[in-house]
């Protein structure tokens, strides 16, 4: 009976949040879920913001908001330290706690020279990660007209009115949105002439979309390569302050050359060289699409998800993202972590040398 119980709680939920709400109370109130627009390239808030020439992406405002929480972060644990710490110093211990094991027994000796870098990396990572799971994130924004080949709604007040479930939107032409900028400048009777095989009719001048204030840093291609641009000069840095000019052997293996008359595979060693060079630039992009191809997935799929199933299924889809966001943080932390440690070891280049009797 108890079991009965449970599974008629489960489809009663189900019915509520998955079809009452999202398929019946939202369209006939014109508040149904909306389809986002998904651009690769951060959207712009600002050009030539306050005339200094700068331009303003919200993936800009969302990198700052990151750090702004890496920073309170840490001067909120360790401004006040205490014997017997609070909540936000304990947390803190036992973050930096941890990641420093892992450092060390990853990198041994080396670890307190990586370590600062990478949890710094870390933790701004996981907080650029979990940015998109916050309320109002990549939803609440600028509304402005669409442009050219973008899906757009009718705008009701300071709201995109959806009245259809599942409501894709209508793509916009040039004239749509020229049409909609005149009718925005107050200039509604300005005859704005229609694309070939369109006629007046056809044209929408109420065609809006949301240009959200703050998106997931992550999300942002630019970011990410920075990011890996970052964690592979600082394994050069590492390897070159521990092993001097003889680092650059890895690349161009000169000993290889010099014992070539006794060693004659020894050439061998002389062309991996070359390959360790394009190795070295190939781990940017690894770096980089790996943490832009996982947060941008994710992404998107919050967006899809409530748009087909409603406000119950999505909440798996937080937990999924959850999980995500902190194992691409470990991820890029780690992968900085054993490149700079390979770094600062030799490179088992072994002289032969004559033996005198």
């Amino acid at each position: 009976m108890k079991g009965c119980l449970i599974f008629l709680a489960i489809v009663i939920a189900g019915a509520i949040f998955c079809v009452w709400i999202p398929f019946i109370l939202l369209p006939d109130n014109g508040i149904a879920m909306a389809l986002p627009v998904i651009s690769v390239p951060g959207e712009k808030l600002c050009e030539d913001c306050f005339g200094t020439g700068i331009t303003i992406t919200n993936t800009i405002i969302g990198t700052l908001l990151a750090d702004m929480v890496v920073l309170l972060f840490a001067f909120g644990a360790t401004r006040h330290l205490k014997e017997v710490p609070g909540r936000l110093q304990g947390l803190f211990e036992v973050l930096t706690d941890a990641l420093y094991g892992l450092a060390k027994s990853t990198a041994g000796p080396n670890a307190r020279k990586i370590f600062p870098l990478m949890a710094t990396i870390f933790i701004f990572v996981l907080a650029a990660n979990w940015l998109e799971l916050i309320p109002g994130v990549d939803s609440v924004g600028i509304m402005h007209c669409a442009e050219e080949g973008f899906s757009g709604y009718p705008a009701d007040g300071a709201f995109l009115k959806v009245t259809e479930p599942l409501d894709a939107g209508e793509k916009a032409t040039e004239a749509d949105y020229e049409a909609c900028h005149a009718k925005e400048e107050g200039v509604e009777h300005e005859e704005v002439e229609p694309e070939a095989g369109v006629g007046e009719a056809d044209v929408n001048d109420n065609l809006h979309v949301v240009t959200p204030f703050v998106r997931a840093a992550a999300t942002d291609l630019n970011l990410t390569l920075g990011l890996a641009l970052i964690a592979v000069l600082a394994v050069q840095f590492f390897g070159i302050r521990t092993l001097g000019i003889s680092y650059f052997t890895k690349f161009i293996n000169t000993p290889a050359l010099e014992n070539a008359g006794k060693r004659p595979m020894g050439l061998m060693d002389f062309v991996v060289g070359f390959l360790e060079i394009i190795s070295e630039l190939s781990r940017i992009l690894s770096f980089g699409f790996r943490l832009f191809g996982n947060i941008f997935a994710g992404q998107v799929l919050l967006f899809v998800i409530p748009f087909l199933a409603g406000a119950l299924l999505p909440m798996f889809v937080y937990g999924f993202e959850l999980f995500v966001g902190v194992i691409q943080a470990f991820v890029f932390g780690m992968l900085l972590l054993v490149f700079a440690s390979m770094a600062m070891q030799g490179h088992g280049h072994d002289d032969s040398h004559e033996t005198h009797e």
